[in-house]
Parts: structure tokens; C-alpha cells; sequence
């Protein structure tokens, strides 16, 4: 079987200016979810225009409930099939980011099996919704904590890994804390200027 570093780079040689999803899925079916949410993920992680995580984020949330229903193969919708980015844009990310995929590719490998089998699958992929609805939403830095953290998911599906599994754990714990110190800077930013606006008022 080729490498998953080599087929993201085949990917980009074609001559077509588009790269649907589709062709995506075609390319890294036989590896399953694992594959697919991973080059996404690392896709989204790039910037993008306003709106254009959302790309990324939906096809990652259907495959993600798929994973956690036990689907043994990918199924997407034509609509989400035919979305797709510019192949130069992909080639351009990929660039930047091979390096650290063929050196992530040969660190990981099939241990702690416990983390990833059919239950670790089901609660793996219920985590994957949540974080790709939370890399979609305008939150200041918010689309790298989520992104990071379904990198190691995915990681960890493909491989086998159970390792890159409690990373994905990891990220997902910082990516809530982070959230959560948005929520609260939020409601003190609000609470102050509720109280600024009734001193004028008053």
C-alpha cells in the first residue's frame, strides 16, 4: 500500500486547476475515515476566506457520525462530493506541510489497541462532530486548537494508534479550556459595559 504522505502529493500533480472532494475520497477510501478526516483537517488548518473552513468542517462532521455509527465504508452526499478548492492552493498547503506529515507518519504505529477499536471508534467520532462544529464557528483562534486536535484523531484511526488518540484527548481538553476563557472574557466584557452604559443612563 502506498504511503499516506505519497498519495497527498499524487493528489496535487494533476492538471486539473479543481480538486474536488470526491476525488479525495477516492484516493483515500481504502484507508477509511481515518485518511480522509486527516487531510481535511490539515487542509482546514490553512488560512482560508471567510467561510471557507466550512468547506472542510461539513464533510468532516458526516464522515465523523458515520465513524461513530460503525459505517464500514465513506458515504457523502453529491453536493458535498463536488465541493472543491483551487489544486494550486493544495499544492501550496501540502508544501508547507509534508515535512511534518512524513515525519508524524513514521513516528506512529498500532498500540494500545483498547483506544482504538469499536466503542473508541463510536466516542472518537462523536468527539470529531463537536470539534469540526467548533473549527467552523468566527472564534478569534479558534479553528487551530479543534484542528489539531482532529489531526491526532485521525492520526490515531488510521494507524491504529492509541497514542495519537490521548493527544487528540489532549488537544480537545485545551481546545474547551480555551472556549471557555472566550465564554468568560465574553460575559465580563459584557457585564462591564452593561454597567457603563447604565451609569450614562442613569
Amino acid at each position: 500500500m502506498r504511503r499516506f504522505s505519497d498519495v497527498i502529493e499524487e493528489i496535487g500533480e494533476s492538471a486539473d486547476p479543481k480538486l474536488k472532494l470526491e476525488e479525495l475520497v477516492a484516493a483515500f477510501g481504502e484507508r477509511g475515515f481515518g485518511a480522509m478526516i486527516l487531510i481535511l483537517s490539515m487542509l482546514a488548518l490553512l488560512p482560508w476566506p471567510p467561510g471557507g473552513k466550512a468547506v472542510f468542517a461539513v464533510p468532516i462532521i458526516l464522515m465523523s457520525l458515520e465513524l461513530a455509527f460503525q459505517r464500514d465504508a465513506i458515504w457523502l452526499p453529491r453536493w458535498a462530493l463536488n465541493a472543491s478548492i483551487s489544486r494550486p492552493a493544495y499544492r501550496a498547503g501540502v508544501s508547507r506541510i509534508m515535512k511534518a506529515v512524513r515525519y508524524v507518519e513514521n513516528l506512529t504505529r498500532p498500540r494500545i489497541p483498547f483506544l482504538t477499536g469499536e466503542v473508541a471508534d463510536t466516542i472518537t467520532g462523536l468527539v470529531c462532530v463537536v470539534l469540526a462544529l467548533v473549527m467552523a464557528l468566527p472564534i478569534p483562534f479558534g479553528d487551530a486548537l479543534p484542528g489539531i486536535a482532529l489531526v491526532f484523531f485521525a492520526l490515531g484511526m488510521m494507524q491504529r494508534d492509541g497514542v495519537a488518540i490521548l493527544l487528540g484527548a489532549l488537544m480537545t481538553s485545551a481546545c474547551g479550556l480555551y472556549l471557555f476563557l472566550i465564554w468568560r472574557t465574553v460575559v465580563e466584557v459584557a457585564h462591564h459595559a452593561a454597567s457603563w452604559f447604565a451609569q450614562i443612563f442613569h
